[in-house]
């Protein structure tokens, strides 16, 4: 197997490497000098998968415990791009544990990111990087939601929100949405995590494109932003024009696709701060942070289960090309 000397003298393994945001992820990879292993369940997709993009590639059963761990053994990190992460991440989680080997998804389940952050202890002993949520949800939220309450001298109220904008939306997110609408509605109130009524509360956000209807969302965020600022209460939204547009209105690749995240935080003496991240196709977001975190992890050699914010700092959404802080 070759190896990639530019990154580690161990390659990393991408997990869903056969879906649409993981073909996106292996591409971009190659683009930046990796190799990474490819790998998913259906053995005829993974083969065609590492016939076009010329990588290794495996086989992984999740219900497989054995198999899984063995089947880690000669890397140094797992990339999970394969919703729903409610099936998908603990057990992925599980066996890097036991093979010594840092796991990183792209997700944004809260049911996923509550179990995964369970697994902090364990990650310390074991000296292991547990990092879900390196895609564009949780990334642009939780860097800003640190930066603003730091503004603040430590939140008190902490609001996030998420405005994406895509050419070409994969199926995996309203596979995921289908799978954890089960658990409900919930908000983060006096530091503990609350149920409420699903997608009640819209409120009116002012984003650089103008207003946006944003609904309360029970996301990976309410549980990365805690992790990030300690924050006892929190809110996370998703947010949608209040004059969608037209299909077919951009082109594909148009650079007037715009996607935003956006935090306010609210301090114990009524001080507030808000901040805004623009960028342009959320996918594009997803597939350049998920590879950077990639980079940065095998760099850091972190342990435990860590927010995107607290393993990278709050200047690491800056590091993806065509993005800024408004």
């Amino acid at each position: 197997m070759r190896q990639n000397p530019r990154h580690g003298t161990r390659p990393w393994l991408l997990y869903g490497a056969t879906g649409h945001t993981g073909g996106l992820i292996a591409q971009h990879a190659m683009d930046r000098g990796h190799r990474p292993v490819l790998a998913g369940r259906s053995a005829s997709a993974v083969a065609e998968a590492g016939e076009r993009f010329n990588l290794p590639h495996r086989v992984l059963a999740l219900d497989d415990a054995p198999g899984l761990r063995a089947a880690l053994g000669d890397v140094e990190l797992v990339l999970n791009a394969a919703g729903p992460f409610l099936h998908t991440a603990a057990p992925l989680a599980e066996a890097c544990l036991d093979a010594g080997v840092h796991y990183l998804d792209i997700g944004n389940e809260l049911q996923a990111f509550l179990a995964l952050y369970e697994l902090d202890e364990r990650a310390r002993r074991a000296g292991v990087s547990i990092i879900p949520g390196v895609g564009f949800g949780v990334v642009a939220t939780n860097c800003l939601a640190r930066q603003v309450s730091e503004a603040v001298g430590g939140a008190e109220r902490l609001e996030v929100a998420a405005k994406i904008a895509s050419p070409q939306p994969g199926p995996g997110a309203a596979a995921a949405m289908k799978a954890n609408l089960p658990f409900g509605g919930w908000i983060r109130q006096g530091g503990e995590l609350v149920q409420q009524e699903l997608f009640s509360g819209t409120v009116t956000i002012d984003f650089p494109d103008g207003p946006s209807a944003a609904t309360p969302v029970p996301t990976g965020d309410l549980e990365a932003a805690y992790h990030a600022t300690g924050a006892p209460n929190i809110i996370s939204y998703a947010a949608r024009p209040l004059d969608a547009p037209t299909p077919g209105d951009q082109a594909v690749g148009s650079q007037t696709y715009r996607s935003f995240g956006w935090a306010r935080a609210t301090g114990a003496d009524g001080a507030t701060a808000e901040s805004v991240l623009e960028t342009g196709d959320a996918y594009a977001f997803t597939t350049a942070a998920s590879v950077r975190a990639v980079e940065e992890t095998l760099a850091r050699s972190l342990a435990g289960a860590s927010s995107p914010a607290s393993a990278f700092g709050t200047d690491f959404i800056l590091t993806i090309e065509h993005t800024s802080r408004v």
